[in-house]
């Protein structure tokens, strides 16, 4: 019997490590098996994954940290807190808090990006405020370049459209202070107030020999986001003045009451519309163009890169389409006119665009802050940068002084032209590219090897025209 024990435990040790083995090379194999189909997975929704709404985050991104805290010299920024805390005057400036954001803001303006911001929770509130619709100031979308502020489009109805605000001003001075180097958040935080105040913008505008004054009563300022009728050619005009919140909702309630009307042909008209939300741009480019990618995003990160499609279900796929845009059309108007163009869905007619290229990621802080970072660059389908060159329309209409008062020329242009023999033959045309390293010509989704020449340079610099005061 002690022998037979013997025998049984020398084949149970021969065995268990053999049957431990097998087992472990099992669940290797299927753990390989399992993470194979998840990075198969990952590659066949990289699209869907970059179809992220990168201008609405909800939620902190991790953080993946690359400066070690040990490594940074810290001693000068601590020196020059305590020296200012034991000498400086006025004690009653003096708030903690106040210092601490200061400093923040100091690190996020190192980068050089006038657009890339950070937002104390009160500033964030106030921006929170502006994309749902309602806040009180005087109703601009305003932008910062080469250290200046300037407005990129009076708002619908606002307070600075009746004051005679316009599209490319420079505002020189707010209240008599001067906004050279400022940030365009300070500029906001200066032109918004309580309603019934007044605030004097002091602007240089183009071909005029001195800056001119303009004094705005603020008011509280209600977003319109859309406005629509049928004329009496039975051509739908939409207006849409924002990409906010409510925007691709508003849309697509105003497009089921169109519809029913059995339109010949529609106008969108995105003059001095500012932008928004990219995803709400991608909702409403839908109603006019099925399952095709209309704008490519080139980012650091793998969820801010990749190609954006539309939907399927679009109502207004087949209609004559003419899109109308002027210097005051940004960021997602551009977005949506330069997949129009690029498609060959319909045409484009005005002036310029403002010619901003990049998208915003607004990622919320644990202390109701808010920083405003750009996280990539934006491109048409064909692979267009438009940073500070625009869109080119293919119907350029400039102002005419001898028209009637009152005559909008841009539109009657556009009606005279949708639906027409000439404005397919204009669409066919197309647009010229600018030569550029970062507009190669593309023709039947290829890179040609002798593109056109052309002096235009673009410059990728970051812009950002999402601010209303």
């Amino acid at each position: 019997m002690l022998h037979y024990q013997r025998n049984v435990r020398f084949i149970l040790f021969l065995i268990l490590p053999i049957l431990g083995f097998l087992l472990g090379w099992s669940l290797s194999q299927k753990n390989n098996d399992s993470l194979g189909q998840e990075l198969s997975r990952l590659e066949e929704n990289q699209e869907v994954i970059a179809n992220m709404n990168l201008n609405a985050e909800t939620t902190r991104p991790a953080v993946f940290r690359k400066t070690d805290p040990k490594e940074v010299d810290l001693s000068t920024f601590w020196e020059v807190w305590h020296l200012a805390e034991a000498n400086f005057l006025r004690t009653e400036n003096f708030d903690t808090q106040t210092q601490v954001y200061g400093a923040i803001k100091g690190l996020v303006e190192s980068l050089d990006d006038p657009y890339t911001v950070f937002m104390t929770p009160k500033e964030a509130a106030d921006f929170e405020e502006s994309m749902s619709g309602e806040f009180e100031g005087v109703g601009a979308e305003i932008d910062r370049r080469d250290d200046q502020i300037i407005i990129v489009s009076p708002l619908k109805g606002s307070p600075a459209e009746a004051a005679g605000l316009q599209s490319g001003d420079i505002v020189f001075e707010i209240d008599g202070e001067p906004t050279f180097g400022i940030t365009l958040e300070e500029a906001v935080t200066q032109i918004r107030g309580p309603k019934g105040e007044p605030v004097i913008l002091t602007v240089i505008r183009e071909n005029e020999r001195k800056p001119i004054d303009i004094t705005i009563v603020r008011d509280s300022i209600v977003l319109p986001t859309i406005e629509w009728e049928i004329n009496e050619d039975e051509i739908a005009i939409i207006s849409l003045y924002q990409f906010g919140n409510n925007a691709a909702r508003d849309f697509r309630a105003a497009v089921e009451a169109i519809v029913l009307e059995s339109p010949k042909g529609v106008v969108v008209d995105l003059r001095n519309n500012g932008g928004g939300l990219l995803d709400a741009c991608i909702k409403i480019l839908s109603e006019f163009i099925k399952e095709s990618v209309v704008v490519r995003t080139e980012g650091r990160r793998f969820g801010d890169t990749g190609d954006l499609k539309t939907g399927r279900d679009g109502s207004l796929l087949d209609l004559p389409l003419v899109v109308l845009v002027n210097e005051g059309s940004a960021s997602a108007s551009e977005i949506f006119a330069g997949a129009v163009q690029d498609l060959n869905r319909g045409l484009v007619v005005g002036r310029k665009t403002f010619g901003k290229g990049s998208v915003q990621n607004v990622i919320p802080l644990a202390s109701g802050a808010n920083l405003k970072i750009t996280v990539s660059e934006w491109l048409t389908p064909n692979g267009r940068s438009i940073q500070k060159h625009g869109i080119d329309p293919h119907v350029v209409v400039e102002f005419d002084e001898n028209a009637p008062e009152g005559v909008d020329q841009v539109l009657l242009r556009a009606l005279s032209l949708i639906g027409t023999s000439e404005m397919y033959e204009i669409i066919a045309e197309g647009v010229p590219m600018p030569e550029t390293e970062n507009n190669p010509i593309v023709e039947n989704g290829e890179v040609l090897d002798n593109p056109i020449e052309d002096d235009t340079t673009l410059n990728t610099e970051e812009s950002n025209t999402d601010e209303a005061p």
